[in-house]
């Protein structure tokens, strides 16, 4: 059955963290007042509870209190830990309930702004529009159409990170709620190799992750995370007993190739790989994307989606090679990377915001074929 195709200014394809944070922007920004935006979403939860972990060096572009803020940062730096102070960043944890409220607070208040519960099958990009098809036949058109879900091809990627977050309480004071436990190898370093992150609330209650970094698509070992949990609380922390206030447990694919964008189909978000989903762990790179994406179409009409140099990509090759075929030089790896003592400058790198000049002094301390060798590997 043919259907005629509906006409709006922009459609928005994906209502998660990066379609909802787009139509945020849109709507405030003065320029777009009254732009007819259209999001399109299966998704069967509006508000999912996720522990969001993120840093910043600014004011972040949405209303927000952290649960918890911290300006410490211990780190894994072999035999023992490394206290190291945060001068410029702020390292948070919140949930992502309230910014999805945020979000849709402003979203909700816009009369121009459809949301429809449905399934994108097809974006074609014309000279001057787009057409959305859906699963069920009907067409939208548009002036663009920003894409956050999974590609048509699916997701390709050689690395799976998978994990645990965990809330727990304990019977006495174990925990510094002024410092965050940051990327932990002690007790996980030795196959399966995994690392820890701590984020006290209190002096007893926590929220403790554990991730793994295994090949995509490969089967590998069983893996316990409650156990690789207690091990690490029993051997780092000294805590036999705790109570689990809540658990989350999920997986993001590591290096997936950005899908290209084709005029005015325009990929956003994660999933497309337009956003590393460990940059920043994700929430601060989407929210500056989405608020870039609104200035720069309200200003010139055409959207900037501000990627990072493709330098970024030289480093990125060599470091998903060391987890695939030598975790243990991954370790090596990111136990260097602190070694200069500078956790912003670390962060800075991770968010992909640093210049030559400041990579290669973060990089002196390491020997050269550290991030060379892993290039001789297929």
């Amino acid at each position: 059955m043919t259907h005629p195709a509906q006409e709006y200014d922009v459609i928005i394809a994906g209502g998660g963290l990066a379609g909802r944070s787009l139509a945020y922007f849109l709507s405030r920004e003065p320029g777009l007042a009254g732009t007819r935006i259209l999001i399109i979403d299966d998704a069967a939860d509006r508000y999912p509870h996720r522990s969001l972990i993120y840093w910043h060096d600014n004011a972040l572009p949405l209303p927000l209190t952290p649960e918890a803020t911290f300006t410490s940062l211990a780190v894994d730096a072999g035999p023992a830990q490394r206290m190291l102070p945060l001068k410029r960043h702020r390292l948070c944890l919140t949930s992502s309930r309230p910014v999805f409220r945020c979000l849709d607070d402003v979203i909700d208040a816009n009369p121009h702004i459809t949301r429809l519960d449905a399934q994108v099958s097809r974006v074609r990009a014309h000279a001057a529009s787009v057409e959305v098809a859906l699963s069920d036949g009907r067409l939208f058109t548009g002036s663009h159409c920003f894409d956050s879900t999974v590609p048509p091809d699916g997701i390709k990627a050689p690395l799976l990170m998978s994990g645990e977050v965990r809330r727990v309480r304990t019977a006495h004071d174990c925990f510094d709620p002024s410092i965050a436990t940051f990327i932990d190898f002690r007790s996980g370093e030795h196959d399966p190799v995994h690392f820890h992150c701590v984020l006290p609330i209190t002096a007893r209650e926590a929220v403790v992750e554990v991730t793994r970094i295994t090949p995509w698509q490969v089967p590998s070992p069983e893996f316990s995370f409650e156990q690789a949990t207690s091990a690490y609380l029993r051997k780092v922390w000294g805590v036999d007993e705790f109570a689990s206030v809540s658990v989350e447990r999920g997986s993001i694919p590591l290096g997936v190739r950005p899908s290209p964008t084709r005029g005015r189909h325009v990929r956003i978000g994660s999933p497309s790989g337009a956003v590393k989903a460990t940059t920043g762990y994700g929430f601060t790179r989407v929210l500056h994307q989405a608020q870039h994406i609104a200035s720069t179409l309200a200003s010139t009409g055409s959207p900037d989606t501000a990627r990072p140099s493709p330098r970024f990509g030289w480093y990125d090759k060599p470091v998903l090679k060391m987890w695939k075929h030598d975790p243990a030089h991954a370790v090596q790896f990111m136990r260097a990377t602190f070694s200069s003592g500078d956790a912003d400058l670390v962060l800075d790198f991770l968010d992909e915001r640093t210049t030559f000049a400041q990579e290669r002094g973060l990089f002196s301390s390491m020997p050269v074929t550290t991030l060379l060798r892993p290039r001789l590997w297929i």
